[in-house]
């Protein structure tokens, strides 16, 4: 028969083999997830990045085509309005931006008095407070008066004599200096009408697209 010591002794040697195999499995089971971490970790450092130089805004051939479109664009943008800028500075002391400049003489078009929706059509503008900020600088320089109407909507632009003669002297200095570069061009005539039939379709796209823009962000 077995003494009471000797039983203690089985015991705990049996609590001790438990506690041995409860260690060896956590330690495998550390083991399996340190092994998930390190294989997302480098699954994560394998997946394909983009390619040094790539744009978000050029992901696609179409895209990238786009892209470029775009920024010949903006250039060309940025360089008319610092020309219309740098004309009319050639002949008026009045600081006027490009935008400026672009209302002034749509204001004197035809010699006939328009209202602001009238001026924001015809330059394809909606923004119409800035339209109104470059009517009251027009009108503090004296180059435009307003006829008078009791409704705001209905008030009209018209030039004055000061308006007249800068933009007669703006128109100069413009007959000097780029239509002369624009007909050394080979096929400038029929290569600006294509270039302006293609500009007003691209105007409407972008006035789609816009309005699409607006009704996503409306959407749930």
């Amino acid at each position: 028969m077995e003494s009471g010591a000797d039983i203690l002794k089985k015991s705990t040697a049996k609590k001790t083999d438990r506690s041995a195999i409860a260690k060896s499995g956590a330690a495998r089971s550390g083991a399996v997830r340190s092994g998930t971490v390190k294989t997302r970790k480098s699954s994560a450092a394998s997946a394909p990045s983009e390619r040094p130089g790539s744009w978000h805004l050029a992901r696609t051939e179409t895209e990238r085509q786009l892209s470029d479109f775009e920024f010949g664009l903006e250039r060309l943008a940025q360089a008319y309005y610092r020309w219309k800028a740098a004309c009319l500075a050639a002949v008026c002391d009045v600081p006027l931006s490009g935008d400026d400049v672009a209302v002034l003489n749509v204001v004197r078009m035809g010699d006939e008095p328009k209202r602001l929706s009238e001026v924001g059509q015809l330059l394809n503008r909606v923004d119409v407070p800035n339209l109104q900020y470059a009517t009251r600088k027009l009108t503090r320089a004296g180059l435009i008066e307003t006829e008078g109407y009791s409704s705001r909507k209905e008030t009209r632009y018209r030039a004055t004599e000061a308006g007249r003669a800068v933009t007669e002297a703006y128109a100069a200095v413009r007959a000097a200096t780029l239509p002369p570069m624009l007909e050394a061009l080979e096929g400038w005539p029929i290569k600006s009408e294509a270039t302006r039939l293609q500009l007003d379709v691209l105007a409407s796209l972008y006035a789609q697209a816009a309005q699409i823009a607006i009704t996503r962000r409306h959407q749930p």
